[in-house]
């Protein structure tokens, strides 16, 4: 099953699925959005005024171009933490000052910080609303996350936006501490399919029951 986030401004759920399908036309957007055309083309005529969504027109055939949807390089920056710049300085100067050991301290704060948080929020929910709820936090963080129950019962989780990403460039442990948050949170062994880092369109993880 798959757990999608709603009642979102209409704008936010087009980027982020511009995003997520990677250059969309109208009517993928359409069907995946369950929203009619005339709807979508409003919102993407507002995104593309704002500089962060672009149209391209592609021939596929004899008939009329087909309308494509791409994320501009501007959505990008601003779908990253507006504080990033100023994180990225202080540990910089963390780093400097007292070495790399107290940057892996510091993220494992952190890291316990965001555990503690998510599990008072999960507290006493049944399998199902933890899995939307957590959705809806990433997604409150920035990660444009995408939670898939599979046949196997394994969990996927998708995250196609990194708050991180300029400081995980930087310092790789930041990976390793995403990879243990979710084995916290649900208590699972964590697979990485694939990362943001590498070029990838998402950061993709494959939780299932420990062996």
């Amino acid at each position: 099953m798959s757990v999608s986030a709603r009642g979102k401004p209409s704008r936010v759920r087009v980027l982020e699925t511009v995003k997520k399908l990677d250059s969309p036309t109208l009517s993928q957007l359409s069907n995946e959005l369950k929203m009619s055309k005339t709807a979508i083309l409003k919102q993407v005529s507002l995104l593309e005024r704002d500089g962060v969504i672009s149209r391209t027109y592609v021939q596929t055939g004899k008939g009329r171009p087909v309308c494509k949807v791409n994320v501009t390089n501007n959505a990008y920056d601003q779908l990253q933490d507006i504080y990033r710049s100023i994180a990225e300085d202080a540990l910089s100067y963390v780093e400097k000052k007292f070495g790399c050991s107290m940057i892996k301290e510091i993220m494992a704060l952190r890291n316990e910080k965001l555990i503690e948080e998510y599990r008072m929020e999960l507290m006493g929910m049944d399998w199902e609303s933890i899995l939307k709820k957590f959705e809806e936090m990433r997604n409150r963080e920035g990660y444009l996350a995408e939670v898939t129950e599979r046949q196997d019962g394994s969990i996927e989780i998708s995250e196609f936006n990194c708050p991180l990403i300029k400081i995980a460039e930087k310092y790789r442990e930041a990976c390793s501490f995403e990879r243990d948050f979710l084995s916290y949170i649900f208590g699972m062994e964590i697979i990485q399919m694939s990362t943001v880092l590498e070029n990838s369109r998402s950061c993709k993880f494959i939780l299932r029951e420990k062996s």
